[in-house]
């Protein structure tokens, strides 16, 4: 990829000519939460499970609580209707009927508030068949959202570009949080950017960027997938201003096999050439101890060096040295 003059680290891409939005280069860095789709109605209802398995663990909780709060008022106000209709109960008590249906709906029935007229028994009937089956949906969806497949992986804040021995290329690191490993783990890169076709008409077009290793078989620690900037690359030729004109971005996926728990695992990432650094590389992580034991530095996981200081160093250490 072409350079410019000027400072090695590219300038945030402004707002693009014509009717193109200055934040599409965005869409994969930060997510589908700021998009707003027009003429697409999104009902909570239609696709219930999908949104209650989403949705943060805050809104989830406090969801679940007014839903199991205000099925409770429903039911104490029936029962309230037919006030000598629970034995044990105060009729002018709401309180006391409030309890009686959280004992119902959760099927707990301590016996001290019972159902004695036809009408509180049909209610209480109604009552125990919809705590059932909202226990039994209450139990699986949490269940789903413990055990969903996540993979703990840590993306490089940067994303590298460096040429060595004569080679340009894109080096980004990925990194596995958990003690357990991940097996069968294939990384791809995508170029992703905006294109004008021939009609006039601006589309997301994405090109593949081949890596020289993107089937890792055991991720344990980290890994530095490289994509070779060569005449094959969709970046050959490419300058700084060309990429950020057509607001473009490296987007990173990887999937992989938990071992821990056999499920696949997905993970994801996106660059924006903003997030680019030029003439570094990353240090070291992983050192290996007198004991045999190996040491993983997730602290200097984002640590970069550039290749020039490390040779003025070795450089200024060779000329200290006696002849």
């Amino acid at each position: 990829m072409a350079q410019d003059a000027g400072p090695q680290t590219p300038p945030r891409p402004g707002p693009s000519a014509g009717d193109r939005s200055p934040a599409l280069h965005k869409v994969e860095d930060q997510g589908h939460d700021t998009i707003v789709r027009v003429g697409q109605v999104d009902r909570i209802w239609s696709d219930f499970y999908h949104h209650a398995l989403t949705a943060p663990w805050r809104t989830f909780f406090y969801c679940s609580l007014l839903v199991y709060v205000g099925v409770n008022l429903l039911f104490a106000l029936l029962y309230m209707a037919d006030s000598q209709g629970i034995k044990g109960a105060d009729p002018h008590s709401f309180a006391d009927f409030f309890f009686f249906s959280v004992q119902t709906l959760s099927t707990v029935g301590y016996g001290g508030m019972v159902p004695v007229s036809r009408t509180a028994n049909l209610i209480a009937t109604v009552e125990v068949l919809g705590g059932m089956m909202i226990n039994a949906l209450a139990t699986g969806l949490i269940f789903a959202r413990f055990s969903r497949p996540r993979a703990r992986v840590m993306f490089s804040d940067k994303a590298l570009i460096l040429s060595e021995n004569g080679q340009l290329h894109l080096d980004i690191r990925i990194a596995n949080c958990r003690r357990s490993p991940i097996l069968s783990v294939d990384v791809e890169f995508a170029l992703a950017r905006l294109i004008h076709t021939p009609s006039g008409r601006v589309v997301r077009q994405f090109d593949p960027l081949t890596l020289q290793q993107s089937h890792v078989p055991v991720l344990r620690f980290a890994c530095t997938p490289t994509h070779v900037i060569d005449a094959r690359s969709p970046l050959d030729g490419l300058t700084e201003k060309d990429l950020a004109a057509e607001e473009a971005e490296i987007i990173v996926s990887l999937t992989g096999t938990d071992e821990a728990s056999g499920q696949t695992v997905f993970a994801r990432s996106a660059y924006g050439f903003d997030r680019m650094l030029y003439n570094h590389r990353f240090v070291d992580i992983i050192n290996a101890g007198p004991d045999g034991r190996i040491t993983v530095d997730y602290t200097r996981f984002d640590q970069t060096e550039s290749p020039l200081d490390e040779n003025a160093e070795v450089a200024e250490y060779l000329a200290d040295q006696p002849d």
